[in-house]
């Protein structure tokens, strides 16, 4: 991480929405930048490289002479990001870091580090400015970790991958193995020992991980009742719910909200240019040319 990061100036957390598209930067500075759509669609221009971005997408960025974002005319995005500055490379890290996919799905994991660094705001203290770097190397090391999941997702059986989509986008459904294996045209014996082979856990397991991770998550982010995300994640009862938090974080549900309970974010000044569509734009070509 310290190989390519200048960690002595620390990172930082933003997030914006544009109504109907803008642009941002060019940033000038030597920068490494997480930036996460959320929704909607970008541009990101980094040195000489172009990559487009869609909806729940993240994407890793180092550039040298200029990063320049284009958010797309009359569509709403809404975007976070987390920064640091660019350190001194060696050659070999820089044909690792170019092998690097330019961009993953967002998971659940990268986007909870995010919404955290968000939540600390933009202010200064020994103790802050600590949580906010470690932060800021933890959703990094996420990313390269998600982007080598997502090239062993090529060797993992197909029908591995469509149960676990299946059991991401349906957890609050009840999901047995024999329905499972249905839809996915293998039989249940198979699945289990191949999903266990390929994502290290039987298919009931996972589907618990991601009902305790969505829970957390909804801990933190929302208001609702603890009774209300426990069956919103398909558990039964709150009881079984509260035992799994705890059991996976050392904490009660009630206690994860009152230590690291939702706050509304601050934005963090980039000190970069930042205009909506709807004032006067320059062309592209004359910002990344200046």
């Amino acid at each position: 991480m310290r190989a390519f990061i200048d960690g002595g100036r620390g990172f930082s957390f933003g997030e914006a929405i544009y109504p109907a598209g803008g642009v941002y930067g060019p940033l000038k500075d030597r920068y490494v930048t997480l930036l996460i759509i959320h929704e909607g669609k970008a541009r990101v221009f980094c040195d000489e490289a172009e990559t487009i971005m869609g909806p729940r997408s993240c994407g890793f960025f180092r550039n040298e002479q200029h990063l320049f974002i284009e958010y797309i005319e009359g569509r709403n995005t809404r975007v976070s990001w987390c920064e640091g500055h660019a350190g001194e490379i060696s050659d070999a890290i820089a044909v690792r870091l170019r092998s690097l996919k330019p961009r993953i799905p967002l998971s659940q994991r990268i986007e909870i580090l995010q919404r955290l660094g968000v939540e600390l705001g933009a202010g200064s203290s020994s103790n802050l400015n600590m949580l906010r770097n470690a932060l800021g190397e933890s959703i990094f090391l996420a990313y390269f970790h998600e982007a080598q999941m997502s090239e062993q997702e090529r060797l993992t059986p197909r029908s591995v991958q469509r149960a676990r989509f299946y059991i991401d986008e349906n957890y609050e459904k009840q999901i047995t193995i024999d329905r499972l294996a249905a839809l996915v045209g293998v039989t249940p014996q198979h699945l289990v020992s191949s999903f266990r082979k390929h994502i290290g856990v039987t298919p009931i397991r996972y589907l618990w991980q991601v009902r305790c991770a969505r829970g957390h998550f909804l801990l933190l982010q929302t208001a609702l009742p603890i009774s209300d995300i426990a069956y919103k994640c398909g558990y039964k009862n709150p009881f079984h719910f509260s035992r799994q938090i705890s059991e996976q974080f050392g904490m009660s549900p009630s206690e994860v909200r009152a230590n690291k309970g939702y706050h509304i974010a601050s934005d963090i000044a980039e000190g970069a240019g930042d205009t909506a569509y709807g004032m006067a734009l320059p062309e592209l070509n004359s910002i990344l040319t200046k």
